[in-house]
């Protein structure tokens, strides 16, 4: 009587069973392994350690930036942001450095801020003045009146900046200048002036309200 493959598996030697999987489904095992591992990878980062979601952002743009202090000032931005209730959030700080000689950097650096402004990922924003006009002018930032008490642009009057962008039939206040503070100069050197001011599309108004106040030492 002819034997069964099944048969003639039960009659190998532990190892020959071992050698005879691995040569005919070496492949699916592979791959299921490779499946386990995709599937180990994902729930790692959004079920068991999620990545940080923002609590607000803090964003630089100019051609003269210290990108290696920005991690001390995240955590010093945590302290006073962030709260046991808001869970698993940090202040994001980002930088855009512009005037790269590679015009290929230079467009990469232009895309990046474009995208992150459609994806509503920008909250406070600090630049040269030259750029902040420019975004201004062209309706990306948010009219400072809509977020800072009247008692608080009283106290900042002489470092308000207003103009009117392509929507505004009047002016109105966009940005303030701080060309001469600390905590600021410390990231953008250089003596060109600088102003910072909210992103138009901001979605935490109210956190960016406390970075401003923060870097102006307003209680």
């Amino acid at each position: 009587m002819k034997k069964t493959n099944k048969q003639k598996f039960q009659e190998l030697s532990r190892k020959e069973k071992v050698d005879y999987i691995w040569e005919y489904y070496k492949l699916h095992i592979i791959g299921g392994i490779i499946v386990i591992g995709i599937i180990a990878s994902f729930l790692n980062i959004w079920v068991f350690n999620p990545p940080p979601k923002p609590a607000v952002s803090v964003n630089f743009m100019s051609t003269n930036i210290m990108t290696n202090v920005t991690e001390e000032l995240e955590k010093e931005l945590d302290d006073l942001i962030v709260t046991e209730e808001m869970g698993n959030k940090k202040v994001f700080v980002n930088t855009f450095v512009l005037g790269s000689p590679d015009p290929q950097m230079e467009m990469a650096t232009q895309t990046k801020f474009a995208a992150s402004v459609q994806a509503q990922e920008l909250d406070v924003m600090i630049m040269d003045k030259d750029k902040f006009e420019e975004l201004a002018k062209q309706g990306n930032m948010l009219p400072l009146e809509e977020i800072l008490a009247q008692q608080d642009l009283d106290m900042l009057s002489e470092k308000l900046i207003s103009l009117k962008s392509e929507e505004d039939n009047k002016e109105k206040i966009y940005g303030i200048d701080v060309s001469d503070n600390d905590k600021i100069n410390e990231i953008m050197v250089g003596d060109s002036p600088k102003v910072m001011s909210i992103i138009v599309n901001s979605q935490k108004l109210g956190k960016s309200k406390e970075v401003i106040k923060w870097f102006l030492d307003i209680q």
